[in-house]
């Protein structure tokens, strides 16, 4: 089987206690059936309490919403009692991701981790290959569907690595690829009506992402004060650039081919478009409040933006529905924010 993933995913390392939004908290962690039957058994008063932290297949979260086994050092007392190969799947995947396409197994690390959102915006985008052992695939597919999926994302990745096509052109033209080969799997679907006003979009995008529902309490304050800034924000940073690129390569990368199963080829490329968009703004609206946006602060937004919406189900299925019914997330929309955002 052939293991395909970005080439700075080998340079991942948890940075456990010195990270400042660690995985261990808020998040229900969900334990796999092979590590429950295990702790079930682990004797001794670590046994003991193993069992008295677990209910319904998940860790037993503390009042301030932390796993019961995240000590004050932000280390994880599982890992040093049981050794790491006897964490549970999430905790020792995350923040990886996985696909399989028959021999074919894609992977990366997510944006929502504050580690790997730094190598992401910081690394080129560049695929390696290997071989693995075989694993089972995630389900039956179409082999045609599968290599014109392919060639519409290495379209979109030439694209958007060409840094002499400005990222808002690039971007449209990822759009045009996505709603070319949604056109091959079935009857074209009827777009929403464009909404010309491109201020008003904009302020109908933030309206919808504030609407969802949170996994931060911090969240929905924060898209809402961004939200009334949108008008007098700052001015892009070519600085910024680069980091929007990379991030357009991962949710592309990680997205595109998921629509092999579920048929979703422009809603994906409007998420991947429409995140671009978002996070530029909170960029462009950070130094109305501190005067600069770092390397740090350009990071931690994109971290907590993916965090909010493709790290929850529930959200990334409604924006799904959504890109298929309002009139801003329709194409022409799109490509009328797009030289507004970037």
């Amino acid at each position: 089987m052939i293991y395909r993933s970005p080439k700075y995913c080998q340079d991942f390392r948890c940075i456990a206690g010195d990270c400042r939004d660690s995985c261990c908290k808020g998040w229900e962690i969900d334990i796999d059936s092979d590590t429950a039957e295990y702790y079930a058994g682990v004797g001794g008063e670590f046994g003991k309490r193993l069992r008295d932290n677990i209910r319904g297949g998940c860790f037993v979260l503390t009042e301030d919403e932390r796993c019961p086994f995240l000590n004050r050092q932000g280390l994880c007392d599982i890992y040093t009692e049981l050794g790491e190969e006897n964490l549970c799947r999430i905790c020792s995947d995350h923040p990886r991701y996985f696909e399989w396409f028959g021999s074919v197994k894609e992977g990366g690390i997510g944006l929502c981790c504050e580690a790997s959102a730094a190598l992401i915006l910081s690394r080129p985008f560049t695929l390696c290959e290997r071989e693995v052992p075989d694993e089972d695939a995630a389900g039956n597919y179409d082999e045609e569907l599968f290599n014109l999926l392919i060639r519409a994302r290495e379209e979109m990745f030439a694209v958007l690595q060409n840094e002499d096509i400005p990222l808002n052109e690039a971007l449209c033209d990822v759009l045009d690829i996505a709603a070319d080969a949604q056109s091959c799997i079935d009857m074209p679907s009827d777009e929403p009506p464009t909404c010309s006003d491109t201020e008003a979009a904009l302020q109908d995008i933030f309206r919808c992402l504030s609407e969802l529902e949170p996994i931060d309490e911090n969240w929905k304050p924060y898209i809402s004060k961004c939200a009334e800034k949108l008008g007098c924000a700052a001015e892009c940073s070519r600085e910024h650039e680069p980091y929007l690129r990379r991030i357009a390569l991962y949710l592309i990368f990680r997205y595109l081919m998921k629509s092999v199963y579920d048929g979703e080829v422009l809603g994906y490329a409007k998420f991947a478009a429409v995140s671009v968009i978002v996070i530029s703004m909170l960029y462009r609206c950070s130094p109305a409040e501190n005067g600069c946006c770092s390397f740090t602060d350009c990071a931690d937004i994109a971290k907590n933006y993916s965090k909010e919406t493709e790290y929850c189900e529930e959200n990334m299925a409604e924006l799904l529905e959504r890109f298929r019914t309002e009139p801003f997330f329709a194409i022409d929309s799109l490509k009328l924010l797009l030289p507004r955002s970037l």
